[in-house]
């Protein structure tokens, strides 16, 4: 059986953090062995586990994934938990699935496992957002699905400083228990990480918080990730501020301290951040300016790729191809030359509403993925965000059938401060990053537990007001 290693790490010290990760999840099946939604929830973080033994057994771990979550939600009868007001997310999932059967079964040549895989994922989403619901309501400990998060991303931690001192340097794709190919999982974890910290402590942190905010940090720093370290402060700073609604206390001084502290050790560990090229670089403004533009706008900036919907000028055409795709760089870029031919600017296709296939997106290597006839070119693989892969794979109504099922959720949050901040993130994460919390069931799960708690306080909230 082949193992997944990467060829620019010693392969022992890669061998050891796998035991090593392998160690804590086992840890954690025992610890919750008696709570079904809890060992399929540990389940879905710990893909990495899997992943190392190759393909076959990634496949037979989505296979096994679908089952083990269609078997607890049956036993837990979770469906009782359907109400009147669940009717949009059961009306979007039929339209996007047979949007999805369409696009996958009529106009492309995807294989019937990757179909499958990839199906599997949103009908594990449909579930859990119903298990998740039920265990708010019905436990006698609402935030019980809130705390195993939380221990899991603590594993996390702990995971990437042992991993980090195996291997002695960062390793992009190594990320904790929940994968070994995919670094933007690096990004998205912090992210999700501090949502659920914050919801827990109320907002209002103690000393060993921001201990654990500093591990969400180094999460993305051993997983290479540098977009990590521009977002994270943010959030931070926007749930400390504008969620919290705070006043000028303590609190409030410490969540504006925190955001130029936590964005300057994130530039400074990550190399290519700054002008040093080294851990610990120096800190240049303008050089970190300059290099977010390049990677989200490509080398024309922001100005070059807004060009693209300006003007009809054949310089924004690739040449050198004859079939004269527009041409894009840039995940930033990818999105706005994929809205120009949403809204008319060129004529669409069968293959632009339809897609060519998730083969076509997720078995192609970066050469492979260069050759395919899309309509927009972007200059390489890792420039294609959530909106572009949806794009790829099952056209440009799957975009639309993708927006409505992801952000759907988003709007049962009773909250309104906080239902605002979480579209805004994962409205960044689909069109401007990977799309990867749509296509991951562990973070549809961490959304989940925060919307089905704080709706539990605002109810809990409601009924005292009534008996007052």
């Amino acid at each position: 059986m082949p193992f997944v290693f990467h060829t620019y790490a010693p392969i022992v010290p890669q061998i050891l953090a796998q035991f090593f990760v392998s160690i804590t999840f086992i840890y954690l099946l025992w610890e919750y062995r008696r709570d079904g939604l809890a060992l399929v929830l540990i389940f879905l973080c710990y893909e990495r586990v899997f992943l190392f033994f190759g393909s076959a057994m990634t496949d037979l771990y989505k296979a096994i994934a679908l089952l083990f979550v269609g078997y607890v939600f049956t036993q837990q009868k979770a469906w009782h938990f359907y109400s009147k007001k669940d009717r949009w997310i059961i009306i979007i999932f039929i339209v996007f699935s047979i949007q999805f059967m369409v696009a996958t079964f009529i106009f492309s040549k995807t294989s019937l496992t990757t179909i499958f895989s990839q199906y599997a994922r949103y009908l594990e989403v449909i579930m859990l957002w119903f298990l998740i619901k039920d265990a708010t309501y019905t436990r006698e400990n609402p935030r019980e699905i809130l705390l195993l998060f939380y221990k899991i991303i603590l594993m996390a931690m702990c995971i990437s400083i042992i991993q980090w001192l195996m291997l002695g340097s960062h390793i992009e794709g190594l990320v904790a228990g929940f994968t070994i190919n995919g670094g933007s999982h690096g990004t998205t974890i912090p992210i999700l990480g501090f949502i659920i910290l914050w919801i827990l402590r109320g907002g209002k942190f103690n000393k060993y918080d921001w201990l654990y905010v500093a591990g969400l940090v180094l999460i993305g720093f051993t997983a290479a990730k540098r977009a990590v370290m521009f977002i994270l402060p943010i959030v931070i700073g926007v749930f400390m501020i504008y969620v919290a609604r705070r006043r000028v206390n303590r609190t409030f001084v410490l969540g504006i301290l925190a955001v130029p502290i936590v964005f300057y050790i994130g530039v400074r560990l990550t190399p290519t951040l700054n002008p040093d090229n080294k851990v610990w670089g120096r800190f240049d403004m303008e050089h970190i300016w300059d290099y977010a533009e390049r990677y989200q706008f490509g080398q024309d900036g922001v100005e070059g790729q807004m060009a693209i919907i300006q003007s009809d000028d054949t310089k924004y055409f690739n040449t050198i191809n004859k079939d004269k795709k527009i041409e894009a760089e840039g995940r930033g870029g990818a999105t706005i030359a994929l809205l120009k031919l949403i809204f008319g600017s060129y004529s669409m296709t069968d293959q632009d509403l339809y897609g060519i296939g998730y083969n076509n997106m997720y078995g192609v290597d970066y050469a492979e993925f260069d050759n395919l006839p899309l309509t927009i070119h972007v200059n390489h693989k890792g420039s294609a965000s959530g909106m572009f892969q949806s794009y790829v794979t099952v056209g440009v109504l799957g975009v639309f059938t993708a927006v409505l099922f992801l952000f759907v959720f988003l709007f049962y949050c009773k909250f309104k401060r906080l239902r605002i901040v979480l579209f805004l993130i994962v409205f960044w994460e689909y069109f401007f990053y990977t799309g990867l919390i749509i296509r991951t069931p562990a973070f549809m799960a961490m959304i989940f537990a925060a919307i089905h708690y704080m709706n539990f306080v605002y109810y809990k909230q409601k009924q005292q007001k009534r008996y007052l």
